[in-house]
């Protein structure tokens, strides 16, 4: 039997998917740039900082771990991996 989906109803759950790629990937981004120490006073490295703190939510310190690189890790992929299920459930919500 055929679908019954538009072209609307698919549109809106790829813009859901991405947005929530996006967020994610600017996680991902500050992650990298915290770990190898990419010139934190350079003008790339403030704005994902400011743009990624928010986007972090509630999960900054949420699981303690016993290194700084570690903490940093669970930190902000927490963070992406929910943004990630949160687009995805969206999209599959209003797709």
């Amino acid at each position: 039997m055929a679908s019954n989906k538009t072209n609307s109803g698919s549109a809106v759950a790829t813009l859901f998917q991405g947005v929530g790629f996006l967020l994610a990937v600017l996680l991902v981004a500050h992650t990298v740039f915290v770990l190898f120490d990419f010139q934190p006073e350079g003008r790339l490295a403030q704005s994902v900082r400011q743009a990624a703190e928010p986007l972090a939510l509630f999960f900054p310190g949420l699981v303690d771990a016993p290194t700084p690189e570690l903490q940093i890790l669970l930190d902000y992929g927490l963070a992406a991996l929910f943004w990630m299920l949160l687009g995805g459930l969206l999209a599959r919500i209003f797709g």
